[in-house]
């Protein structure tokens, strides 16, 4: 009896196939997913720089002045990290007539614009006599 080669049927290779396309499917959904949470990533972790910056630049602002912070809400539109932002600062008395509590919510100005509620990064700190 003769021995035919030894080979792969048509059938063991139906089966290999099946089992990568499910697991190239897997694997390609799986990097979309990744894609999209290291731009997420990016966006807050420059968002948070930029609502730190603008804590800065209010605690250097009111620096040694003896008067106290004014309270109130705006909006600025700042460029860092090769885009634009809007930041919402909002200034908020407390129990002590010389602190104020700063709320600083940062978007980028493509989602602002869009009407997208929220902020990407948020930060809170305090102002008073330095």
């Amino acid at each position: 009896m003769r021995r035919r080669g030894a080979g792969f049927t048509l059938l063991e290779i139906l089966v290999a196939l099946g089992i990568v396309a499910v697991v190239s499917v897997t694997i390609y959904g799986r990097i979309g997913e990744l894609v999209q949470q290291g731009g997420m990533l990016e966006q807050r972790t420059f968002g948070t720089w930029v609502a730190q910056d603008a804590l800065v630049r209010l605690q250097l602002e009111y620096r040694g002045t003896q008067t106290p912070v004014p309270t109130g809400r705006r909006t600025d539109t700042v460029a860092s990290a090769g885009r634009d932002w809007t930041v919402t600062t909002e200034i908020l008395a407390t129990d002590d007539p010389v602190l104020r509590r700063v709320e600083i919510g940062v978007v980028p100005a493509e989602l602002d614009a869009a009407g997208a509620q929220g902020s990407v990064a948020r930060v809170v700190g305090f102002l008073g006599r330095y």
